[in-house]
C-alpha cells in the first residue's frame, strides 16, 4: 500500500513540475495576457482538469511560476555571498548573473508578474514579495560588508540596498525593452558601482 501511495505521489509531482514548466514556457511566448490554463495544458500534454487540480486557475499558476523562478535564483545569489572573498569580486559577479538571467527568461517573468499585478492584487503582492527577498539580501550583504571593513556607509545599509536593487531593475526594464548600450550604457553604470566598491575595500583601514 505504502509503495502505491508513494508511487501517486511522485507521478503527482511530475505533472506538478510538468505543468509548472510548461507554464512558464507559455509565459515567455505569449505575455501573461496570453497565458491561460488551456494553453498550459496543451504545452504540458496534460488534461485541463489536472491544471486545475495543481493550481486551481491562472493567477495561482503564475504565482507558482514566480516563486519557483525566484527563490532558485536568491538562493543561488545566498551562496554567492555566502562564499569568502572581496564584495568587488562577488558584484562582478553578480552582474554576470544579470547576464545569464536576461537570457535565461528569469527577468521577462518577472516584469510580465509586475505588468500583470497593475490589475491584480494577489500577484501585486507576490511580486513584492519577491523584490523584498533581493533588498534584504542585499541589506544583509552590506552590513556585514560595512561592519567587516570598519567602513561609514553613505547611507543605511537597506537604503543603499534599495539603491541598488531599483539600479538592476531599471537595466532589466530598459534590456527588456530593447535599448541598446550605446543609448544607455548599462554595464559602465554597474562596473563603476563595483569600482567603487573595490576602492572602499582597498582603502587604508583606521588605526
Amino acid at each position: 500500500m505504502s509503495s502505491t501511495v508513494d508511487g501517486r505521489a511522485r507521478r503527482g509531482l511530475e505533472t506538478r513540475l510538468r505543468i509548472l514548466d510548461a507554464a512558464r514556457e507559455v509565459l515567455l511566448a505569449r505575455g501573461s495576457g496570453g497565458t491561460s490554463t488551456r494553453a498550459v495544458a496543451d504545452e504540458a500534454g496534460v488534461r485541463l482538469s489536472l491544471v486545475h487540480y495543481h493550481f486551481g486557475g491562472k493567477q495561482a499558476l503564475l504565482v507558482a511560476v514566480l516563486q519557483s523562478e525566484n527563490e532558485g535564483l536568491l538562493e543561488r545569489q545566498r551562496a554567492l555571498y555566502a562564499r569568502p572573498g572581496p564584495l568587488a569580486e562577488k558584484w562582478r559577479t553578480a552582474c554576470e548573473f544579470l547576464d545569464q538571467d536576461i537570457h535565461s527568461g528569469y527577468v521577462r517573468v518577472l516584469w510580465e508578474l509586475w505588468a500583470a499585478g497593475l490589475a491584480d492584487e494577489t500577484l501585486k503582492a507576490e511580486w513584492r514579495a519577491a523584490i523584498a527577498g533581493w533588498r534584504d539580501l542585499l541589506e544583509s550583504v552590506f552590513a556585514a560588508w560595512a561592519a567587516e571593513l570598519e567602513l561609514e556607509l553613505p547611507m543605511s545599509p537597506r537604503g543603499l540596498a534599495t539603491l541598488v536593487a531599483n539600479v538592476f531593475e531599471g537595466v532589466e526594464i530598459e534590456l527588456l525593452a530593447g535599448v541598446e548600450d550605446q543609448e544607455a550604457p548599462h554595464r559602465e553604470v554597474l562596473d563603476a558601482l563595483g569600482a567603487l566598491i573595490e576602492r572602499a575595500e582597498s582603502a587604508p583601514r583606521r588605526p
